[in-house]
């Protein structure tokens, strides 16, 4: 079985029944522990499959008993301004497990291409594949524009710059291969959140 039809297996697994009939909200998605696993799985097997288990791990303690979540990870969380084992969430726990492990990275809203790049260069996947720059050595751009110009430059070179929407004012971002894209985004809208590429 290709990578392709792997991706979209998982990102079917977690499928709920059809809405309604007309006009009626969609209904409300139960969320499963496997759903969780299935999203961790499909990020982790193209960035660093030996750390699926580990990562998936932290997911669904977030999950399932957040208050062990935030006692383990209490430091961390207290920089996001999470005080409370009820404000943990497994959203969260996913982006801070990738960033823990050099396979991603928040950006301030107002970041500069150069601190872009440099922090992007630094991931994992890009020491891999030896993504090239070069092409973004504009310190003038920022901000969303700077984002748009990287996604432009490293789309040729198979990677996706993906951002993990936390309603926040800053940029939790992921390099990951183009063609996984669309399978990862359906997988995190099973769990109700959004991945998505510039």
């Amino acid at each position: 079985m290709g990578w392709t039809q792997w991706l979209r297996r998982l990102a079917g697994a977690g499928a709920v029944g059809a809405a309604a009939p007309g006009p009626a909200p969609e209904p409300l998605r139960i969320v499963r522990k496997q759903d969780w696993q299935n999203l961790c799985e499909a990020i982790m097997h193209v960035l660093a499959p030996a750390q699926t288990d580990a990562l998936s791990a932290e997911v669904v303690l977030a999950l399932t008993h957040p208050e062990l979540y935030f006692s383990r990870f209490a430091d961390e969380l207290e920089q996001r301004g999470i005080e409370e084992p009820r404000e943990v969430t497994p959203w969260l726990a996913l982006v801070d497990g990738l960033q823990r492990r050099e396979l991603g990275v928040e950006m301030d809203w107002k970041l500069g291409m150069n601190d872009l790049v440099w922090n992007l260069s630094r991931l994992r996947i890009s020491e891999e594949r030896h993504v090239d720059y070069d092409a973004l050595d504009v310190a003038e751009i920022s901000g969303f524009d700077a984002l748009t110009e990287a996604a432009a430059c490293l789309k040729p070179q198979g990677l996706a710059l993906a951002v993990f929407d936390i309603d926040s004012d800053s940029y939790p971002l992921v390099l990951l291969p183009v063609e996984q894209m669309a399978a990862i985004e359906e997988l995190a809208r099973q769990v109700g959140h959004k991945v998505s590429a510039f």
